[in-house]
């Protein structure tokens, strides 16, 4: 009777949580609270009823984390993969949701190397900010996370196409998890992985209600994710890397092209290293510019505030065939040989990033220059 009181309590959370009831946090925290405590007794000899004790529990991490509450997140997370693992080993159902509570736990660690915008801190060239030591462990422990629920789902049918979406999901946490700890290139080669498994996915995974839309959307996220690594990647350990071992779409040829430019590279390496003629390369940089943006700061004494400078020398335009480098050197050049000159003793310093303005660590090219005391 117990048993079927907790069922019955779950079966009503389950209607709740699929958001057709509109009833408050607190509400929905006091009723998941419910049913854990209904659910626990019975757990220890009863492996279907601890499967869903575990799911319970993930749903409570959830309401945490979204509350802000990451601390309890972190714990009722630790829970949901505890009481899941057991039941995990002995029916496939219970080893996706096993593999899903690892997943969120991954989240909810790795949530300090991400900004508010969901992106990840520290991907940027080596000076600037790093994580402190426990983000870094948070984010490593992640990581192992993430690659045990990969095994999960790789050890369950591969001919089901829900373990094969699952698996693919799997596959893009994981370039997330590596991209926030600042491995881009493995990053990259995740997220292309996770692409072509959710286009090879076939047509009965698609059949759900909703099924569709989600698929399309996961697409999207790991289209805009490729083209945002691979502006990162560096040329000779990423993008030639890449490329090698068959991880660099077609489509995305332009864009490492222009990647290598704005780094630096010779057209002359740059095929070499694409495996394109160089031909195709000099046709590519004529017909594919990037928008170069630039701000010039300068300050009067050491230490002091840096204040930018107004325009032109914060601004932006199409580059054709050049790189951060030199595009800087022009604007340097025009700056001292101009009226603007800063005078003596002036501090000044220069910033060029691709597509948009940032943090000065994400700049494709940056210098400054420390008058002579």
């Amino acid at each position: 009777m117990e048993r079927t009181a907790a069922l019955r309590l779950d079966a009503e959370w389950a209607r709740v949580r699929s958001g057709r009831a509109g009833i408050p946090a607190a509400e929905r925290e006091r009723m998941v609270r419910e049913l854990i405590a209904a659910l626990t007794p019975h757990a220890a000899r009863d492996r279907a009823l601890a499967a869903r004790l575990g799911l319970r529990y993930g749903d409570l991490a959830r309401h945490h984390f979204d509350a802000g509450r990451r601390p309890e997140a972190l714990a009722a997370a630790r829970e949901a993969v505890r009481r899941g693992a057991g039941p995990a080993c002995h029916d496939p159902e219970h080893a996706r949701w096993y593999a899903r509570a690892l997943l969120a736990q991954a989240v909810y660690l790795a949530e300090p190397l991400s900004d508010e915008l969901g992106l990840p801190r520290y991907v940027f060239p080596p000076g600037g900010d790093g994580p402190t030591p426990t983000a870094r462990d948070d984010g490593l422990a992640a990581l192992a996370a993430t690659r045990k629920a990969v095994g999960v789902w790789e050890a369950l049918d591969a001919a089901d196409p829900v373990n094969r979406e699952g698996l693919a999901q799997a596959h893009a946490f994981l370039g997330d998890r590596l991209e926030e700890l600042g491995d881009l290139v493995a990053a990259t080669a995740w997220a292309v992985r996770a692409e072509r498994e959710f286009q090879e996915l076939p047509e009965t995974a698609l059949t759900a209600e909703g099924a569709e839309t989600s698929h399309s959307a996961a697409l999207e996220h790991l289209a805009d994710q490729l083209k945002r690594r691979l502006r990162r990647c560096p040329f000779g350990s990423g993008l030639t890397r890449l490329r090698a071992d068959g991880l660099l779409p077609d489509r995305l040829l332009p864009l490492a092209v222009v990647a290598a430019r704005i780094e630096g590279v010779a057209p002359e390496t740059i095929a070499e290293g694409l495996a394109l003629e160089l031909t195709e390369v000099r046709r590519l940089l004529r017909a594919h510019s990037w928008r170069a943006v630039w701000r010039l700061d300068t300050r009067e004494t050491e230490g002091g505030p840096w204040v930018p400078m107004a325009y032109p020398w914060r601004g932006m335009d199409a580059v054709t065939d050049h790189s951060a480098e030199a595009v800087a050197g022009e604007l340097v050049d025009a700056l001292l040989n101009g009226p603007d000159r800063p005078a003596a003793g002036t501090h000044w310093r220069i910033a060029v990033w691709w597509e948009e303005e940032g943090p000065l660590d994400a700049a494709r090219f940056r210098a400054t220059h420390t008058p002579p005391r």
